[in-house]
C-alpha cells in the first residue's frame, strides 16, 4: 500500500499544487490554475478514490484472469497462487481490517 497507493496519491497532490516541475505535471497544475483554482480540494478529496478503483480492478484482475499467476515466497512459508489464499482479491483493500486500513499512511474515507 505504501509502494503503491500512498505513492500514487502523494504524486498526484503534488502535481495539482505545482509541487512537480515535470512537463506533465506543470501541464496539469497550470490547467487547473486556469480553469479553477478552487477545484484543488475537491481533486484532493477524489484523488484516493480514484488510485483506490485502480487497485480495486488490478486487483480483480489479478483474481479473474487464468493466464496471470502470481507466487508468493516469504520467509514463512509459500503460496503457489494469491488466488488460492484470498476470498476476493479485491475486497482486501476496504474495511477497518483491510490492506489500506492496515497500511495505507494516506487519508482514506469508506
Amino acid at each position: 500500500m505504501q509502494k503503491v497507493r500512498d505513492e500514487a496519491i502523494d504524486d498526484w497532490d503534488r502535481i495539482i499544487t505545482g509541487g512537480m516541475k515535470s512537463p506533465r505535471a506543470q501541464m496539469v497544475y497550470n490547467k487547473i490554475i486556469e480553469e479553477n483554482p478552487a477545484s484543488v480540494e475537491l481533486l484532493k478529496w477524489i484523488i484516493p478514490k480514484i488510485v483506490d478503483t485502480t487497485l480495486h480492478h488490478l486487483l480483480c484482475t489479478l483474481e479473474q484472469e487464468e493466464g496471470i499467476v502470481i507466487k508468493v515466497i516469504s520467509d514463512d512459508e509459500q503460496v503457489e497462487s494469491i488466488r488460492d489464499v484470498s476470498d476476493g482479491l479485491a475486497g482486501e483493500l476496504y474495511t477497518e481490517d483491510g490492506w489500506i486500513t492496515r497500511f495505507s499512511k494516506q487519508r482514506y474515507e469508506e
